[in-house]
């Protein structure tokens, strides 16, 4: 089973400044978190070119200010807006700088999700040996900061790798634990990735029934997080679910459901690989 979601970070620091507003800085660095938000609000209505010219907005006033953790911020915001388009040669130096930056601020939090932003690369890459080693760097790293949403994503990561390599019992243990986490600090698009992740290694287990039950609950929580891109990635597996198990009529509901969620989103990939199913039912 080779069709992989891992989950994607947009990270988004609102950050204080001692400075009076009145003040050139303070003024220039409110004005540059506001970019930011502004920025991830374009990236979730799927307006790219809109959300790239905002971050480079803040990114430009982020490096005025000498604003480091604002300049990795942007960064990190960048890699994931080029790594939803599948423009991976542009991602992967975004999240390079990244790194850089949060290792010379000596920043764990920063570095984790750097580490996190690349395993999610080098997975969508099959690059296993690079996505394991940044993976095993992460955890080390959330382990001594004891940050558990971080653990968490990371570890569904490492579970997207053990579905990869064709672990699916140490898959689903690891999927379990990253679940239990999100579950502790209700995670919801954790907990959705996990969900999405665990129907993936039933499906190959073919344990039918139990893959259909996690896509549901991940079509769930994405229908409460208004995640429409999510949605049509969940409705497309539960209509897998339904052709393998002879349900055609309830497989091609299903389908068309995706298919208008694809159109929307003018995702001809989808597009492509969902009109194949249909025509194959």
């Amino acid at each position: 089973m080779r069709f992989i979601a891992p989950i994607l970070l947009i990270l988004f620091i609102f950050l204080s400044c001692s400075a009076p507003e009145k003040r050139a800085g303070g003024w220039m660095l409110k004005e540059a978190n506001k970019k930011i938000e502004l920025g991830i609000k374009h990236f979730k209505n799927r307006s790219f070119a809109e959300a790239e010219k905002d971050f480079y907005w803040a990114l430009e006033s982020y490096i005025l200010l000498d604003n480091r953790e604002g300049q990795a911020a942007v960064f990190l915001s960048l890699g994931t807006l080029y790594l939803t388009q599948a423009k991976m040669e542009k991602a992967l130096p975004m999240f390079k700088k990244a790194m850089d930056i949060s290792v010379e601020l000596n920043n764990q939090g920063l570095h984790i999700d750097a580490l996190s932003s690349m395993a999610g690369l080098y997975l969508l890459k099959e690059e296993l040996s690079k996505a394991k080693e940044a993976i095993s760097q992460g955890l080390e790293l959330a382990k001594e900061a004891r940050l558990k949403r971080k653990r968490a994503t990371l570890l569904n990561h490492l579970g997207n790798l053990k579905i990869k390599e064709g672990d699916l019992t140490g898959a689903e243990k690891i999927l379990r634990e990253s679940l239990s986490l999100n579950e502790d600090t209700d995670n919801k698009e954790g907990k959705s990735a996990n969900y999405f992740n665990l129907g993936l290694v039933n499906l190959a287990k073919r344990n039918y029934k139990e893959a259909g039950i996690y896509f549901e609950k991940a079509l769930t929580l994405d229908k409460h997080i208004e995640k429409p891109d999510l949605i049509a990635r969940d409705l497309e597996k539960l209509g897998d679910v339904s052709g393998i198990t002879g349900q055609k009529e309830e497989a091609f509901s299903y389908y068309e459901r995706s298919i208008l969620i694809y159109q929307q989103l003018k995702d001809n990939k989808g597009l492509e690989r969902l009109s194949k199913k249909i025509k194959d039912i």
